[in-house]
């Protein structure tokens, strides 16, 4: 049986927010692997660049991308196939909500108001994105490859992105803050994501039928997520005040930032969690929770 299933941000979490190095979570990343602990990127990254990031990280599994609006999982990773999902490239994938491009014409009716104080991400050529961003070329290109959501760079005031993601919602859409850019989703984001495949997982892989779940993010668009696991890991960022989740227990601050912090963090988590006595009062909550 395996002890736990991690939801991790990457951007500012598990890698540097300037570099995008996970150099200081190397050992760690290995320790859990050889534990059979899985290592779930949850991320406002498109598919396409995940997919090089995980190859890099030596993750299999599942990944959940767009700030949850998608869900991408190998099939031979153990899940059963949703009757709606979409086949690519030896994985399935689920979606949360609509396109891409819907949310595009939903935003054109906000773009005569609002049309000056953002940038769609999309519309930047690969070097303004590799700008703006630090990513080499590939990887901008990569960061374009948006099929279910839309990323701004916010050129406005801190008060006018909270009048405009107030017009968002009327469309029923939503705005999170990343750690560097505005999304805008029509889904219930990272949160929703996570629950879903979390229940999956416990459903269908009895090896994770007790797993304890942990996330760990650094910025606001990850506080949701935060909320829904077992245990949760709030990292230290270089560039934002740590946002401030709800939950009175099970909650985790680093000291150190970055993958420094995610390391200090997990690895703490995880001592937590194999402590028999502890594992059984947290299964024993989760279960009380889960019957209410």
């Amino acid at each position: 049986m395996n002890s736990a299933l991690i939801y991790t941000d990457l951007d500012g979490t598990l890698l540097d927010h300037h570099t995008y190095s996970f150099d200081a979570a190397r050992s760690t990343l290995a320790a859990l692997n050889e534990r059979g602990i899985a290592v779930i990127p949850c991320t406002s990254k498109t598919r396409s660049e995940t997919t090089k990031l995980m190859q890099a990280l030596a993750f299999d599994g599942p990944m959940i991308v767009e700030n949850g609006a998608a869900i991408w999982v190998p099939r031979d990773w153990g899940l059963n196939r949703p009757d709606n999902a979409v086949d690519d490239n030896g994985a399935w994938g689920h979606s949360f909500g609509p396109s891409r491009g819907m949310i595009r014409r939903q935003l054109a009716i906000l773009s005569i108001e609002w049309g000056n104080r953002y940038q769609s991400l999309c519309d930047l050529s690969d070097k303004q994105v590799a700008a703006v961003t630090g990513l080499d070329l590939d990887s901008a290109a990569r960061a374009k490859r948006r099929q279910h959501s839309e990323t701004l760079v916010w050129l406005g005031t801190p008060a006018d992105r909270t009048t405009f993601a107030e017009q968002v919602e009327a469309l029923d859409m939503r705005c999170v803050e990343g750690g560097r850019f505005v999304h805008v989703l029509a889904s219930g984001g990272k949160a929703e994501a996570v629950s879903w495949l979390n229940h999956k997982i416990r459903t269908e892989r009895p090896d994770y039928a007790d797993a304890i779940s942990i996330s760990a993010g650094d910025a606001a668009n990850d506080v949701e997520m935060l909320e829904v696991t077992d245990l949760a890991l709030l990292v230290r960022s270089p560039v934002n005040e740590p946002p401030k989740p709800k939950r009175q227990g099970g909650l985790m601050i680093s000291d150190a930032m970055g993958p420094a912090g995610w390391a200090e963090g997990i690895e703490a988590l995880i001592a937590r969690v194999e402590e028999e006595e502890d594992r059984g009062r947290l299964l024993s909550k989760r279960h009380d929770h889960d019957a209410a």
